[in-house]
């Protein structure tokens, strides 16, 4: 930790910043008790957060060290303070809660304060050496406990005056024009100028890569390294990352980067692997903790698996005490004497498992376990930041949450982005504005709300921009490294009053993500981008090669194609091939309520309320049986959607689920309709290939007609219009099935066979039927689409099959996603969802 105030060195005179270590040296402290509230918070939980402890653990242990570490750096001698002038009410209420809490930590302090209390009781003569203060240099906005360290320090040491190097830009400059403080009421406005520059690029990588590739163009030019600074409010590794490849040694850089607490981490999982139902991320995190036994490359196949929907652990069987390990973190625990032994049987067989076991509390007795107590009581250890290494002659790393430890003459600022610059205030998340003010009239306890962090955010970028001789380079990044957006810092409104015509303070920013990095203002060391071919072919050719036949059975033969592959090959050829030799996207991400989820459980739902060769259920018989079917479903298929953060998303698609079923059996009444097949796995011949495909449901209408039914999770309006477009395809593909079947034993398709067939698809979000092939009667809720639904799909997939039997997988042009959209009529998702490579391969045509 830094301290707000310079020291001077008795024997240089250099002027810097004194840290928690070096005070801690310099005046023998002790070595620091622990700082673990988390742990006084949950075992001992105060009526004040005790049921928002309960709702929310993690968020409520974060806002009550926040708000007890405000406390401690407000109180004068770092002692706990007396409150009795203070009348009763919440505010009082709140106060005596965090001072219980303090009380309870005993001598632990916040990290940084321990060496301040030492030397507030450490009598005069007892320094190693004299640490004398910087007359002005306090930081006025600091906290109480500060400014009774530099108050002691001068006390004995006495003062400084401050250096005679004042950096500066030079007069007239945009830079000077806001070195008078940017929050002043006045700014004087001129022509924008070298001294500030603003780029925008795609992340805090490419913001990294920009910042070092500006530090060696200086360097280049002569300004020596030390006299440059790049300053980020974030981890340091990309920058860490960048500089070194640039060869651009950073000075300031943590001696070692924060370490994950693997213990606690891997503690947590194994908990929530036990409590039913268990995250699939919670599974494949612990398939890639390295406390495992098995290699990392295994750890990441497994983990690739578990995301696809695999949980057995296959890859494991090859290794006995691999698979049976992986058995014991799979089988969930109902009772507390289950629950620990298999922790125990787990434990023995993992890296550090002592120490692992250690942090998992369990209760003894019999019973169901606590799970939200257990989780509660897994203690985490806070990665601790390393002192930085800080050299002469290196480009200097500034924190954006601390004020420059030495000045510069050029300045690039990484990531210029909302929250940072002026830093965000954040509310106490105890006390309301007024209730501070009332502490602190009472009391003389100055908390810190909204308005003094906003005051301070304010100060400390005057205080970066003061530092600065000669330029600043801002940087916005328009995304973090999860691809989320991201706006520029509100502190570009501010600097913008410096420079006159600008309307739009982000008419300020050039968009070099928008640029080849061979025309940025800076020569762009990194690795040169992966040259394109001058003109894309119009198809791939694999002359030679049967790309029908790419996936086979164990006997050699060819794999049939399905409805939905055609359907990507009809969109999109190539994202058909990379799919056939199991090159897709493999990414994964925790488990979200999308559409496919939710139509695997409605699925699931109607095929065990709408049963074969049974009556259609009355509205109170399938309002009785399809909370039991919906619960069924969704062990099968979410069970995530079972925890108490999913009530309102499953109570909800319960309830859609519920509106759809009733909706389908006034249409099944309607038709007067039979069911005879549900989910029936049919195969057969069409369009000179194999087919193969579950239908969602088969019935039979009182003429004999058969009518396939596809059930789709979505509204009526795209499908008719893809269907009145002549481009739907699916279900006719399972009519060709049976036209043409291809027989096995026991295949349940002898009730199908010679029969007319229909198709029809039912949209479950509002109820509509849309039919083809079939003659309703008048006032029917259906509406057939006629014959001609399919005529455009069949003669694209047509085409596109002769094209892979001449071994040519044609690229997409620039002008599909329009047609389909439009002409079409249905989103191609094999476009606009598919994998990079299928965009990055997609031809552009010139527009006349």
């Amino acid at each position: 930790m830094h301290y707000p105030f310079l020291v001077a060195d008795p024997r240089s005179g250099l002027q810097f910043r004194l840290t928690d270590t070096g005070l801690a040296e310099l005046s023998l402290a002790p070595i620091a008790a622990e700082w673990a509230p988390g742990r006084a918070i949950v075992e001992l939980p105060d009526p004040v957060w005790a049921e928002s402890l309960a709702n929310a653990p993690v968020e409520t242990i974060s806002a009550v060290t926040a708000a007890l570490t405000d406390l401690v750096l407000a109180t004068p001698g770092l002692k706990a303070p007396t409150v009795d002038h203070l009348p009763p009410g919440r505010a009082k209420r709140h106060l005596l809660a965090l001072i219980g809490l303090w009380q309870r930590l005993g001598d632990a302090l916040p990290e940084g304060l321990a060496p301040i209390r030492h030397v507030l009781t450490l009598p005069h003569g007892r320094f190693l050496d004299p640490v004398p203060v910087v007359d002005s240099s306090l930081d006025p906005l600091a906290p109480a406990a500060i400014k009774e360290l530099y108050a002691r320090l001068q006390d004995e040491f006495g003062t400084v005056p401050t250096s005679p190097y004042r950096p500066a830009a030079p007069i007239d400059s945009r830079l000077h024009a806001l070195q008078g403080g940017v929050s002043a009421q006045e700014v004087k406005a001129g022509v924008l100028d070298d001294s500030l520059a603003f780029f925008g690029l795609r992340d805090p990588a490419a913001c990294a890569d920009f910042a070092a590739a500006r530090a060696r163009a200086l360097i280049e030019a002569g300004i020596p390294a030390r006299e440059i600074a790049v300053l980020t409010g974030d981890d340091p590794r990309q920058l860490a990352r960048a500089f070194a490849a640039q060869g651009v040694p950073l000075s300031g850089l943590p001696g070692h980067l924060p370490e994950r607490d693997l213990i606690g981490e891997t503690a947590l999982h194994l908990a929530l692997a036990k409590r039913p139902p268990t995250p699939a991320m919670v599974l494949a995190s612990l398939a890639l903790s390295p406390l495992m036994p098995w290699a990392a490359q295994t750890g990441r196949d497994l983990a690739e698996s578990l995301m696809g929907g695999d949980f057995r652990g296959a890859i494991l069987t090859a290794t006995p005490a691999h698979k049976e390990l992986w058995d014991d973190i799979r089988a969930s625990a109902g009772g507390l004497h289950q629950l620990r032994f298999l922790l125990d049987r787990i434990c023995e067989r993992i890296g550090q498992g002592d120490q692992v076991r250690a942090r998992l509390s369990v209760p003894p007795g019999e019973g169901t376990p606590d799970w939200e107590a257990i989780l509660r009581g897994i203690q985490f250890a806070p990665p601790k930041a390393a002192d930085p290494d800080r050299n002469l002659e290196g480009v200097s790393l500034w924190s954006a949450h601390e004020s420059p430890w030495r000045p510069c003459r050029h300045l690039i600022l990484s990531d210029f982005s909302d929250g940072l610059y002026p830093t965000r205030p954040r509310a106490n998340p105890l006390f309301l504005d007024s209730e501070m003010a009332a502490i602190r009239a009472a009391t003389g306890l100055a908390l810190r709300g909204r308005a003094e962090g906003l005051a301070h955010g304010l100060q400390l970028f005057d205080q970066q921009l003061q530092a600065v001789s000669g330029s600043v380079t801002f940087l916005i990044p328009w995304r973090d490294l999860a691809g989320g957006r991201l706006q520029p810092s509100a502190g570009l409104s501010l600097l913008a009053r410096a420079v006159a015509g600008v309307e739009n303070a982000a008419d300020l920013i050039i968009d070099l993500s928008r640029l080849n990095p061979a025309d940025w203002p800076v020569a762009y060391h990194s690795l040169a981008p992966v040259p394109e071919p001058a003109e894309l072919p119009e198809a791939l050719d694999f002359a030679g090669h049967d790309l029908l036949s790419l996936r086979r059975r164990d006997d050699g033969t060819a794999k049939p194609q399905s409805p939905s592959r055609l359907e990507t090959l009809l969109v999109s050829p190539l994202a058909w091939l990379l799919a056939e030799v199991g090159a897709g996207d493999m990414s994964w991400s925790a488990e979200e309520l999308d559409v496919m989820a939710k139509g695997n459980i409605a699925h699931d739902v109607f095929e065990h309320v709408f049963l074969k060769d049974q009556p259609i259920p009355d509205p109170g018989a399938l309002t009785a049986a399809i909370p039991e079917a919906y619960d069924r479903a969704l062990t099968r298929h979410a069970g995530y959607l079972r925890s108490p953060s999913w009530e309102m998303e499953r109570r909800g698609l319960e309830r859609e689920i519920m509106a759809a079923a009733l909706r389908w059996r006034d249409h099944l009444l309607a038709l007067k309709a039979k069911i005879i097949g549900n989910e029936i796995w049919l195969a057969g011949e069409a369009h000179g290939i194999n087919l193969h495909g579950k239908a969602d449901a088969i019935l039979e209408l009182p003429n004999g007609t058969l009518l396939i039914v596809d059930h789709k999770k979505s509204g009526t309006k795209g499908r008719r219009q893809r269907m009145e477009a002549g481009w739907d395809l699916q279900a006719g593909l399972y009519a060709d099935m049976i036209a043409r079947p291809i027989r096995r034993e026991n295949d349940g398709m002898d009730p199908l066979i010679g029969r007319k067939v229909a198709v029809a698809y039912h949209m479950m979000n509002d109820g509509g039927l849309l039919t083809s092939g079939l003659a309703l009667p008048e006032g029917s809720p259906a509406r057939d689409m006629g014959d001609a639904v399919n005529a455009g799909a069949v003669a694209k997939l047509a085409e596109r099959l002769a094209e892979l039997g001449a071994g040519r997988v044609v690229l997409n042009t620039s002008a599909d996603e329009g047609f389909f959209k439009k002409e079409a009529g249905f989103t191609p998702y094999a476009l606009t969802d598919g994998s990079a490579l299928v965009t990055a391969f997609i031809r552009t045509l010139e527009e006349e």
